[in-house]
This record gives C-alpha cells, structure tokens and sequence, in this order.
C-alpha cells in the first residue's frame, strides 16, 4: 500500500548521518524539525545527478517509498535533487525573463547575424574549464587562418558576473576585435549557472558589439543569456560548430574550377567596364571640382589678403597709441623728466644766488663807495671809527661767498643722487611688479608675488617667497 500509494513524492528536510560505501551508493537521512525518513540513492542514480550532497545540507528529495520487508522498514529512493532553493530560484528566473523580454532585449529584430566565414573567434570562459577544451577541439577541424583569442573568465560564483562583463567588453574593445564571440560553459545545477541570468551579464550580451553564441551547460539547461545571445547553442561543443562550417563542409561549398573561372572572368569583365565609366565620370567630376576648387582658392586668396592688409594697418596704429602711452609711462622717460625738471630748479637757484650776490657786491661796492666818500669827507677821528666796520664787511664778503657754493655743491650733489645709472652703479637695484610699477615697500608684496630686479647690466625675474617686516 506504501509503495503504490506513494510512487511519486517530493521530500524537503535536512541531510543527516550520510553515509558513502564502496558500492557506490549513498545513505542518508532526511530530517526536519518534526520527524526523519531514512533514504537512499543508488548508484546508477548518484552517477548522474547534478547536486552533490553534503551533511546538513537541505535539497529537495523526489522519489518514491520503497519497504523493506524483513525488517519492517520504509524508506525513500531518491531518484532527483535539488537544492531547498530551486524552486525560488525557478520563480526568480521566470520573473527576470518577463521583465528582460519587456525591455527589449530578447528581440529577435535586435540580434546580429553572425559572419559566415569568421577569420577570429573570441571565446569567453575559463581557461581550466573543459568547455574550452571541447571548443579547441572543435575549432582545430576548421581553416587553418581561424585566428583565437581566449578572454578568460570566472563562470561560477558570487565574482562570476562582473568577469564574465569584463571578459566581453575586453573583447570588443581590442584593437583588432574578434568577428564572432563564443560565451560557453559546462553543464551544471542552476545554482551553478545562476551566474548567467545576472542582469549585468544579460544586458552586456545584449549589447555587444561583436555577435555573441552562446553554448551554456547541456541542452536541457537554459539561462537568460541564452535569449539575449544572437545565436543560443545546446552546447559548448555546438557552440563551436555553429561558429564556423569544418574543412570538410567548404570543400563541398567549392564549385568546379572551369565554372568558376568563366563566373570570374564574366565578373572582371563586369568590373572593368565599369570601372572604366567610373574612371570618366570621376576624371570629369575631377576637372570640374578642380576648377571651382581653384577659383574659390582664388577669391579666398584675395580676400585674406586684404584682410592682412587692413588688419595690420590697424594693429600698426593700435601699436602706435601704445607706444606713445607707455613711452610716457616709462621709468627712463619719467626720471629723465624728473632730472630735466631738477636742472630747471638748480639753474633758477644758480640765477638766483648769483644774481642775490651781485646785488649784495654792488650795494657792498656803493656802500664801500659811500662810506669811502664820507670817510673822506669826515674828520680823521670817525675814519678811524669806520675802519672795523669796513673790515667786518669785506670779512662778511669772504664768508658768504663760499657758503652760498657750497650749498649749490650740495644742491648739484643730491641732484646727482636722484640718477638711475648712479644709483644702480653704486649696488642698488631697482624692483618692478608684473605691471611695471616700481615697488618701495614691503606692505605691497605677498608670497607668491613675481618681480622683475633691474641691475647696472641686466634685469632678472624673481618671485617672493617669504616676507619679513621691520617691527614697528
């Protein structure tokens, strides 16, 4: 009654004691939080299942109830696995297809023929895989000028996604990229070609360049990548010859050699007739191009030279309003100015005390003649009451005339102190900011600032570094 009642059950638990004999078979227990069933997998069966079971494991056992008559006993024969989260995972499939099919990218008007005759194949999976090894296999029956580039990627596993992305997009992005792109893996659980229906992986399928076959698990397994891919193969092996027909197949494709010879001679005769109307009409269109080309050359040529021509006769008098701006703005012409304004002073100051000391002689002189006359005219007692004042007056003469060139020495003196060329002579420097403005104090500098230091021989550009004030 077990055993027909119960022929086709699914069992959801936990495995426990498990159990690996030398016959091959597996032994176990399935337990949950309530109660436990013993169980069993032959070997035939664990031969071909996919899920490789662990201790504590949970999976979803499908089988039926086998009793065991001697002892009394029942158990389950398991006859498929599959992980507790299979069925979520299957739910989670279906969701991402319908949304992926609702934004296009599973549109067959979308996807890319592939070439027939492909000179380079991409192949994007891992490089210890034994995919690829089935597709190298393969490929080696095709043409010996088949070109192949392997971009080596994780196929299982949380980093799966983003290396399968990379791999591709270094692919189409080499500088020689491949005709055909092979994105292929063994077979495997769903949890192990989970990494396939990634969003990331789907849409960087979909939007490769370079056509895409895809050759993912066995024919029974299907992934996302597969509906995105241009062509979907049951296999990795499949794959490889969907990619390129073997030897053997373009041999077959190759028509006889007389027949071919009168199909390329018809066509050379073809493209030789119309390469000679080509030739015509390209050598007319040439002339016509040429002579409109040269008359443009022409009046763009006279163009631009009026235009030099008016354009350098206004920078040469943009140029000459500068000049006569900064010529007044220079320092050489400013301390000329100021030197010629300085001599203008001293020559009124030489005028002045020479014509104050001519006054000062004749008045000494008409006083002298005065004096002389009255001393003359006086009795002899006041002559000689005159003789200390006459003698305190040429006295007064002899001093005051060498202090008056004194001072003018010291006028000439301190007007020579004023000269550009003394002072740089002396060891002085002259300092100038960017703008050509002579700087005097510190107050106006920042770190930083650039100046221009004028020497006696030369001039050198500097730049502040720090700045120290006296202390006030």
């Amino acid at each position: 009654m077990l055993e027909q009642g119960f022929a086709a059950i699914a069992v959801s638990g936990e495995v426990s004691r498990l159990t690996r004999p030398a016959s091959g078979h597996l032994y176990f227990t399935i337990k949950d939080a309530h109660a436990a069933i013993s169980a069993v997998v032959w070997r035939t069966t664990a031969m071909r299942l996919h899920a490789l079971l662990k201790e504590g494991g949970e999976y979803i056992f499908t089988g039926h109830l086998s009793v065991y008559e001697p002892r009394g006993s029942y158990q389950l024969v398991v006859t498929r696995i599959e992980s507790a989260g299979a069925g979520k995972l299957a739910a989670e499939f279906e969701r991402r297809k319908q949304l992926f099919a609702e934004r296009g990218w599973f549109d067959p008007a979308t996807k890319k023929t592939p070439p027939h005759l492909p000179r380079h194949i991409g192949i994007a999976t891992s490089a210890t895989a034994a995919a690829f090894e089935d597709v190298r296999k393969v490929l080696a029956t095709r043409p010996a000028w088949l070109q192949l580039t392997l971009s080596p990627c994780l196929v299982q596993g949380a980093g799966a996604p983003s290396s399968i992305v990379t791999a591709l997009k270094a692919l189409a992005t080499m500088p020689q990229p491949p005709d055909l792109i092979l994105l292929v893996r063994g077979g495997g659980s769903i949890e192990d070609l989970w990494c396939f229906n990634d969003e990331t992986v789907v849409k960087a399928v979909m939007e490769s360049p370079v056509p895409v076959i895809t050759g993912i698990g066995h024919e029974i397994d299907v992934t996302l990548a597969d509906f995105a891919a241009d062509v979907r193969a049951a296999t990795p092996s499949n794959a490889a010859e969907l990619a390129c027909p073997s030897r053997q197949q373009l041999r077959q494709q190759i028509p006889r050699v007389a027949a071919m010879a009168a199909m390329l001679h018809q066509t050379l005769a073809g493209h030789d007739r119309h390469s000679h109307a080509l030739s015509h009409r390209l050598k007319q269109t040439w002339h016509r191009f040429t002579d409109t080309r040269h008359h443009r050359l022409e009046q763009m040529h006279s163009r631009m030279q009026h235009l030099q021509r008016v354009q350098r006769h206004e920078q040469r008098l943009h140029l000459q309003t500068l000049e006569k701006r900064l010529s007044a703005m220079e320092p050489g012409h400013q301390l000329h100015n100021r030197r010629h304004r300085l001599t203008g002073t001293v020559n009124q100051l030489h005028q002045m005390l020479h014509g104050s000391l001519q006054r000062k002689q004749k008045l000494a002189q008409t006083q002298s003649r005065r004096l002389h006359l009255a001393a003359a005219a006086l009795l002899p007692p006041r002559r000689q009451k005159l003789m200390p004042q006459a003698l305190r007056l040429k006295q007064l003469l002899l001093t005051q005339i060498p202090a008056h060139r004194q001072r003018l020495a010291l006028y000439h003196g301190r007007l020579a102190a004023y000269d550009k060329e003394d002072i740089l002579a002396r060891g002085f420097s002259l300092n100038y900011d960017m703008d050509d403005k002579l700087v005097t104090r510190v107050a106006a500098l920042h770190p930083g600032a650039r100046l221009r230091v004028e020497f006696q021989d030369g001039s050198a550009d500097t730049r502040i570094e720090s700045i120290k004030r006296n202390p006030t």
